[in-house]
């Protein structure tokens, strides 16, 4: 797990510095913010965020927020691990938020994805690279132990921005988390840090698509 402590905010304390124009950045997904989200947040998707972490800024305060909780704490705890100060996590996310009488903003909003420049594989594919890959998975050392995809390095995706230097360059690279959330986050990083598109892949659906076609795991 991560070591960070994250400070996490009630929706009231949360709305006192929403009160004093602190930033609010919303780490859900594109489809999720163009359905509700807190008036005057950023929309600055996990999915996307190891690739654009610099957009984030260092003076706070920034409060962070998803769904639930769980997603924007991740943020935080990684930021923080990489030196980011003043950053809080919404208990409960919108969600909480919302349940507390708070207002958010349901106007209809167009909004993008960014174009993946990596390669998407289910598990079939993704049996078929294991020959040649160079696997990593991301999650935590606790989730690897329970299982992973054979051969598969343990690089969590906390580390992965000092580790760089024992990623080959010359192999085609899997990333594989538990759902392909974070190994997405990971492989959109590393295109970012110049390792080349056509060679970096994310498993769909991680260890649990895996799984479900009856692949083996180690442990």
């Amino acid at each position: 797990m991560y070591e960070t402590e994250v400070k996490n905010l009630t929706p009231e304390e949360a709305k006192a510095l929403y009160e004093e124009g602190a930033l609010f950045l919303d780490v859900r997904e594109v489809e999720e913010f163009a359905q509700a989200r807190i008036p005057g947040a950023r929309l600055l998707p996990l999915s996307e965020f190891m690739a654009r972490y610099a957009e984030v800024p260092k003076e706070g305060p920034v409060v962070l927020y998803c769904r639930t909780g769980n997603r924007s704490w991740q943020a935080v705890a990684w930021l923080s691990a990489q030196g980011w100060k003043n950053l809080y996590n919404l208990e409960g996310g919108i969600v909480r938020w919302y349940r507390t009488g708070l207002p958010v903003d349901t106007t209809p909003v167009e909004v993008g994805y960014q174009g993946v420049p990596f390669q998407e594989v289910g598990p079939e594919e993704a049996k078929a690279l294991l020959e040649e890959a160079f696997v990593v998975d991301v999650r935590e050392p606790w989730e690897y132990r329970e299982g992973h995809v054979p051969g598969a390095v343990n690089i969590p995706l906390s580390t992965l921005p000092t580790r760089l230097s024992e990623l080959p360059k010359d192999r085609p690279i899997l990333l594989v988390c538990n759902s392909g959330n974070r190994s997405g986050v990971a492989a959109d990083f590393l295109v970012q840090q110049g390792f080349a598109g056509e060679k970096v892949y994310n498993l769909e659906g991680g260890t649990y698509a895996w799984m479900s076609y009856g692949l083996p795991v180690e442990r």
